[in-house]
């Protein structure tokens, strides 16, 4: 995921419309002092992490015009899509919108906080807002334990380096130190009153969501409800159905197919004999030639006999009428010959319309029960029939998993105790909130607060006799705390590294030498070759060795030199697991303590890790751009 733009308006300076818009790698935000850059890198945190709190809003909100305080943010998540989320930090309101590529505007996506922040936090690999402000921001004074965002007024009069006034009790008299630590806890614990009333309200609230979810689904079930009912009656002529209705069609479809082939052949049979047969004319004995020959044989046979004496006639008639009776015989042989083979080839027909039929009437009887189920359901075909029978279990299947889910969604409460139980937690989201308003005056980030009052404690404690710790260098055990302070109040790289292993999934026993190996070799770009070696020791304090062989305790080196270790430290660790999440690492003018030589190493590094993450430095030094960069402006 990397920042594609800022627009911030009406948060703390910036009373106008303001807006940066981010590269994939390096970004260089060079601004003055007092110009914005701890600002946006604020409100960058808050608007990745939207909670509905008003002290994490309100320190946002513009003293000059309090009523119109806006943030949004465009990210490019790892799913190829552009998201935009806008915070309201007066209204306390909240949107997401996804970006169109057809419509090229954004759509509304959530407006409420939780659906919001589960979102955001889904875009962000399960990183919690702690965790990714402590492994991807990096501030002024980091390693000294002194984040540059902006105290509450009620610590920042005691800012470290701040000038005592004129007649002000010296450092360290307990008269002085003792009233601001009185006032800071007195701070702390209004705070701590507000925050637990926002607490309270957020989770009565979160309560009463729950009910009302319940609530929604119990009425959504019972719609549903009475919807398949309502499809169920329409099909209550196929509660009949068997179970193996299935089977039975499927059989049925089976002998369909074999009775289609089968009557298919018959036809085909049926048709061809019918052509031979239609090809054998009807005989008939009367039209026969020889039939009609014998005839008139014996006709004239008959006629000379009685009428023409001729001499031998006694002789003729007799002949002439057993030629007649030849004739006559062999007429009614033909056409009986003929009709004869017209018979056969009809038999042959008639017997295959009985195997026709007999075929039908076996699938009709076979097909019985199938038919039945057709006409009481007003199935036209078994295809259908088999439809509404799925259907109709499908949908009874439904109504008695949406029944279940109602019990369970219930449990031992019915839709009026619920309904009761919702008045009441509205009745105490009511109450908690007109409480969480009435303290809401005294709410802020109680972190800043209770890191002035470490300090001032820090500084007041008794001094600690010199025990005669061993030299540098001549054998001094480095797994022991050092007596001075290690660079800040609760510093431990080896528990930023731990963090990064759960976040990335990378082993300790990998991540650790891989950190420590991007740190040396950032290390001895940024000091020219001085130190050579960073290793992290079991209490989570570097230790550096410089090119002698020499080993320094992170506690004994000078403020700059521990601002540069840990500087290398931290973009190490960045670099490590940049190849499992890849997430912005943003810069809060973090070189301030260094020369301009380490400055300009810094960047350079930084220039390089751009190209494995996006990397974005907010500075009030405008030389450490390259000459073939561009400056971005908050305009």
């Amino acid at each position: 995921m990397f920042l594609v733009e800022l627009v911030l308006q009406g948060i703390r300076g910036f009373q106008q419309l303001a807006r940066v818009r981010f590269q994939g790698g390096f970004n260089f935000v060079a601004a003055g002092n007092e110009a914005g850059k701890t600002t946006s890198v604020d409100t960058i945190g808050r608007l990745l992490y939207p909670v509905n709190q008003p002290g994490k809003m309100e320190s946002l909100v513009s003293r000059v015009v309090p009523d119109a305080s806006r943030g949004a943010l465009v990210v490019y998540s790892d799913d190829g899509a552009y998201y935009r989320v806008i915070q309201d930090f007066s209204k306390r309101a909240v949107n997401l919108s996804r970006y169109n590529p057809a419509t090229k505007e954004f759509t509304l996506m959530h407006k409420d906080w939780e659906t919001t922040a589960q979102f955001m936090t889904g875009l962000l690999p399960g990183i919690s807002e702690e965790d990714y402000g402590r492994l991807f921001v990096f501030r002024r004074e980091s390693s000294s334990g002194q984040p540059a965002s902006d105290m509450p007024a009620a610590a920042s009069s005691a800012a470290p380096g701040a000038k005592e006034r004129p007649g002000s009790a010296p450092a360290g008299r307990p008269s002085g130190h003792a009233a601001r630590l009185a006032e800071l806890r007195d701070t702390l614990h209004k705070a701590e009153e507000a925050a637990d009333a926002e607490y309270k309200l957020d989770a009565a609230k979160i309560r009463l969501g729950e009910i009302a979810k319940k609530l929604g689904g119990i009425e959504e079930a019972r719609k549903r409800t009475d919807e398949l009912e309502a499809q169920i009656e329409e099909l209550k002529s196929c509660e009949i159905l068997p179970e193996n209705l299935s089977d039975l069609i499927g059989d049925h479809e089976q002998e369909q197919s074999q009775k289609m082939v089968k009557t298919d052949e018959l036809d085909q049979d049926i048709e061809s004999l019918t052509m031979q047969r239609n090809a054998i004319p009807q005989a008939n004995m009367v039209v026969d030639k020889l039939f009609i020959a014998g005839v008139a044989v014996g006709g004239l046979a008959l006629i000379t006999g009685l009428f023409v004496p001729l001499e031998g006639s006694d002789i003729y008639f007799p002949i002439g009428m057993l030629a007649s009776l030849l004739l006559i015989a062999a007429g009614w042989y033909n056409s009986s010959r003929k009709n004869s083979q017209r018979t056969t080839v009809q038999k042959e027909i008639d017997v295959l319309v009985k195997e026709r039929a007999e075929v039908e009437k076996k699938f009709q009887d076979s097909g019985a029960a199938i038919m039945k189920y057709m006409q009481s359901t007003g199935a036209k075909s078994a295809a259908e029939l088999k439809e509404k029978a799925e259907n109709y279990r499908y949908f009874q299947n439904l109504l008695h998993d949406v029944r279940e889910q109602q019990r369970l969604m219930m449990g031992e409460l019915n839709v009026e105790d619920l309904q009761t139980e919702y008045a009441k937690q509205q009745a105490e989201v009511e109450v908690l909130d007109k409480a969480a308003k009435a303290l809401a005056h005294n709410a802020m980030d109680t972190y800043s607060v209770r890191q002035e009052i470490e300090r001032i404690e820090s500084e007041h404690a008794p001094s600690v006799p010199d025990f005669g710790f061993p030299g540098i260098g001549m054998g001094a055990d480095f797994t022991s705390p050092p007596p001075h302070p290690a660079g800040g109040a609760g510093m431990n790289v080896l528990a930023d590294i731990a963090m990064a292993s759960r976040m990335s999934g990378i082993e300790m026993e990998t991540l650790v030498p891989a950190v420590e190996s991007a740190a040396q070799r950032n290390l001895s770009s940024m000091s020219a070759g001085k130190y050579v070696k960073v290793e992290v020791g079991p209490d989570g304090l570097p230790v550096v060795h410089d090119r002698n062989g020499a080993k320094f305790a992170y506690g004994t080196l000078s403020h700059g030199t521990r601002e540069m270790v840990y500087f290398c430290l931290r973009a190490g660790l960045v670099e490590a697991i940049a190849g499992k999440r890849r997430l912005p690492f943003i810069l809060d003018d973090p070189f301030t303590a260094l020369d301009g030589a380490r400055q300009q190493a810094a960047c350079q590094l930084l220039r390089v890790l751009a190209t494995k993450t996006q990397v974005i430095l907010f500075t009030s030094n405008p030389a450490l751009k390259a000459p073939s960069e561009t400056a971005l402006e908050l305009k």
